[in-house]
């Protein structure tokens, strides 16, 4: 059963188990035949608003670099906390096929693709591709929650107005607060850099109720603190979460395969932190890696930091207890 406007993923995932001691991530996914599952890959290959907002392209070769990057990292066991993670069902659906040059029109098939995924129980991940795609995202699990709350993590606000209809990676969050609805008290950026965002943005977010905590600020807070107090605030009037997480929040000494790096940023440890505690959070119903980038990485390094956040939101979610 393949999900709608999907095809197969490339490189596939699923390995036969070589080594009966040694089961890898790579082993556990496995195509979707359209009963329950855990967990749902999704890749996203699009970047047609990154360079509608000026970045650089290659994001839409991200989730073929995750893929490929899952064949090599990641084991079943969770040597920290002594955990196998062999009882969840873990499920590739493949790539969405976008409408080439057509923002918009990929938003839709995403929104319709995973409203359809997550009829089925899952917590869809997704990977893109330019983060213009997390609307979609956030439209999708509104569409199935109801009252959602979402989080950006990510060093840019992404609140740009919406000029001449141009979608952009620059405009998703302003949708999801103006189109969705979704108030501004349900809304957190997470992490955002000094110097790479308009003062009018932030006062904007201000004016819709949002919170914005600066890298420094959660750094002066502590990460897993401030990232606790943001997922606990939020879950208190909500019936679902996002959480998105735009590598470039990362410091480019950790991922300089983004679309638009930076000097300053989390550290890989520190992801591994924020990744781990969405996945045990009963309410976190959607999870995203954007703007992989594999053109401008060395030696696959934020494609394998991207994977080790997904073992760890993995090892997070067969933690999770029921809410």
């Amino acid at each position: 059963m393949r999900a709608p406007y999907t095809l197969p993923p490339e490189p596939p995932l699923g390995h036969p188990l070589e080594v009966p001691s040694d089961p890898r991530l790579r082993h556990r996914f496995e195509a979707w035949d359209g009963d329950a599952m855990d967990l749902v890959l999704l890749g996203v290959p699009f970047d047609e608003g990154v360079r509608l907002n000026h970045g650089r392209v290659g994001a839409a070769l991200g989730p073929s670099a995750l893929r490929q990057a899952l064949a090599r990292v990641g084991t079943l066991y969770d040597l920290h906390h002594e955990q196998a993670l062999s009882g969840l069902r873990l499920v590739d659906a493949g790539d969405l096929e976008p409408v080439d040059g057509d923002v918009g029109a990929t938003h839709t098939r995403l929104q319709e693709c995973l409203e359809v995924l997550l009829s089925f129980g899952a917590v869809p991940l997704v990977v893109g591709g330019g983060n213009d795609a997390s609307f979609a995202s956030a439209a999708a699990l509104q569409a199935h929650h109801g009252a959602i709350g979402v989080v950006n993590v990510d060093a840019h606000l992404d609140v740009r107005e919406v000029v001449g209809g141009r979608l952009t990676s620059g405009t998703p969050y302003r949708r999801v607060l103006e189109e969705l609805g979704v108030p501004g008290r349900r809304f957190v950026e997470f992490g955002a850099h000094p110097h790479v965002n308009a003062q009018a943005h932030h006062q904007w977010l201000r004016d819709q109720g949002a919170a914005c905590w600066s890298l420094l600020k959660v750094r002066e807070v502590g990460v897993a603190e401030a990232w606790d107090m943001v997922l606990t605030r939020l879950a208190r009037d909500t019936t679902a979460l996002m959480v998105s997480i735009d590598l470039d929040v990362f410091a480019a000494a950790y991922a300089p395969g983004v679309s638009a790096p930076g000097s300053l940023g989390f550290t890989a440890e520190e992801g591994y932190a924020l990744a781990l505690a969405a996945g045990r959070h009963p309410k976190v119903k959607l999870f995203e890696l954007m703007e992989l980038n594999p053109r401008y990485d060395v030696d696959e390094r934020t494609a394998r930091l991207a994977a080790t956040l997904v073992a760890a939101f993995v090892s997070g979610l067969a933690q999770r207890e029921a809410p």
